[in-house]
Formats: structure tokens, sequence, C-alpha cells
């Protein structure tokens, strides 16, 4: 939905700027909040679906032993990053409700933005944090995902 909504804002802003002179007052900052929303809302959706893309030329030629510390030390990796992009999301959710910061061009506050990606990226923190507890898990069954 957002991404027709983007796509549909860009072309009238697009037409409006060049065939009008009249751009849409806010279109840039709309466009950045609907990308906010359609990146953070299936990032750790697809996380949960394997999804994301990998390159296993090397790894798939270690041992299964090597294979889980290669994949245990990514996927700590990865969490670490997401809290640290997680607590830095709440910081800023804080300092924008403080500030009352709004775009430019635009009646709305961001921080409902901001909060939605730090919420996508908590969720992504509970993904990884998934996938560090697979990886101590029992083998996987044959067909299943590794």
């Amino acid at each position: 939905m957002f991404l027709i909504g983007m796509m549909g804002l860009t072309v009238v802003d697009v037409v409006g700027r060049y065939a009008f002179n009249k751009p849409i007052l806010g279109a840039f900052e709309m466009t950045e909040f609907m990308v906010l929303v359609v990146v953070f809302s299936f990032l750790a959706y697809a996380q949960s679906q394997n999804a994301h893309v990998t390159v296993d030329l090397l790894v798939d030629q270690f041992p299964r032993t090597g294979q889980k510390v290669v994949s245990l030390i990514n996927h700590l990796c990865c969490l670490l990053l997401f809290v640290l992009i997680t607590w830095k999301g709440y910081d800023k959710v804080i300092e924008t409700l403080g500030g009352g910061d709004k775009p430019l061009n635009l009646p709305i506050p961001d921080w409902p933005f901001v909060l939605f990606m730090t919420i996508g990226c908590l969720v992504m923190c509970i993904e990884y944090l998934r996938d560090v507890i697979k990886v101590f898990s029992k083998e996987p069954k044959v067909g299943e995902d590794k």
C-alpha cells in the first residue's frame, strides 16, 4: 500500500514539477516516511523467512561445526548491531518527543516514524536472538533450513 502510494506521489510530484512548475510541497518528506514504513515493516519478517541475500561460497565448504560457529558469530554481530540501533532509536524518540521535531514542509511530527523504526529494529533483535538459539538447538532434519 505504501509502496504504491510512494510511486503515485513521486509520479504526481514529477509531473507537477516539470509540466506545471508546481511540485507537491512535502513530497520528499512523505516519501522518506513511506520508505521507512516499507523497510521496517518487512525487515524482521524477511529474517524469519531466511529471505535476506546470502553468499555461501566459502562457508558451505566448512565442516558442520565450522558452519555453526560462523553462523553464531554472524547472528551475534547482527544482534549487537540491531541492539545498538534500537537503543539509539529509543534515544531519538525521546529527543524528538521533547523537541517537537517535525519536517519543514509538513505539519506532522517525526516521532511516530522514529518510534516505528525503533520497534522494527526491536523485532529484528528478537529474530536474531531466535537465530542464535536455533544455532544451539538440535540438528535440522532433511529438507529443513540450516
